[in-house]
C-alpha cells in the first residue's frame, strides 16, 4: 500500500484558535489568580506543583466549565508578560505589523492580552517577511521556550553533516 502523496490544501480555521472564541472552557487559575489560557500553555510543567480539576460553574462566567486550579513549586514565581510588552523590552522593532512564532505555532490572538512566562524563555530571534512586488514588510519574531526539545536543540553542534550533543560536566 502507496502513502497519499496528491497535493492537498487545507485551510485552516484561525476562529478556532482564537482564546476568545472558546466557549464552555474551564477558568484557569495559578496560584489563586485567575490567568489566560495563553500564560497557562507557557508555564514550565517543571515548575508546576499540583493541577487539580474542578467541573462546577464558576460564578465569575457563565460560559465556563469548570475550573483548573494549577499551583507552581514554592521555589518559582512566573513573570507574566504580553507579547507587545517582550517587543517592547527585548527588541528595537517599531510599530510595523509583526507575527510572533512561540516553539513553532504563529500565534493568532491578541499580543496585548497573550501572556507568556518570561522566566519560561530561551531565545528570541527576530526576522523579516519582505516581498517588495506583493508590498509586504513585517517583522518576524520567533520564541523559543525552556522545554527539553529546544534545549537540546540549541546544545547541538553540527560537524560535516554530524550532529554531537554538548553535555556540561
Amino acid at each position: 500500500m502507496f502513502a497519499d502523496t496528491n497535493l492537498k490544501v487545507i485551510y485552516v480555521d484561525t476562529t478556532f484558535h482564537n482564546a476568545s472564541n472558546y466557549r464552555n472552557t474551564p477558568l484557569i487559575f495559578l496560584n489563586g489568580s485567575l490567568i489566560p489560557m495563553s500564560f497557562f500553555r507557557a508555564l514550565n510543567p517543571q515548575h508546576i506543583e499540583q493541577i487539580e480539576v474542578k467541573k462546577e460553574r464558576v460564578g465569575i462566567d457563565d460560559n465556563s466549565s469548570g475550573k483548573i486550579l494549577t499551583t507552581t513549586k514554592a521555589c518559582y514565581t512566573p513573570v507574566p508578560i504580553s507579547l507587545n510588552a517582550l517587543k517592547k523590552k527585548y527588541t528595537n522593532l517599531k510599530s510595523k505589523p509583526t507575527i510572533f512564532i512561540i516553539d513553532g505555532n504563529i500565534i493568532n490572538d491578541d499580543y496585548d492580552n497573550y501572556l507568556v512566562d518570561e522566566n519560561n524563555l530561551l531565545r528570541i530571534y527576530i526576522d523579516k517577511m519582505q516581498n517588495a512586488k506583493e508590498n509586504i514588510d513585517i517583522d518576524v519574531i520567533k520564541v523559543l521556550t525552556k522545554d527539553e526539545e529546544n534545549i537540546k536543540k540549541i546544545n547541538q553542534i553540527y560537524i560535516r553533516g554530524n550532529d554531537f550533543t554538548l553535555t556540561n560536566k
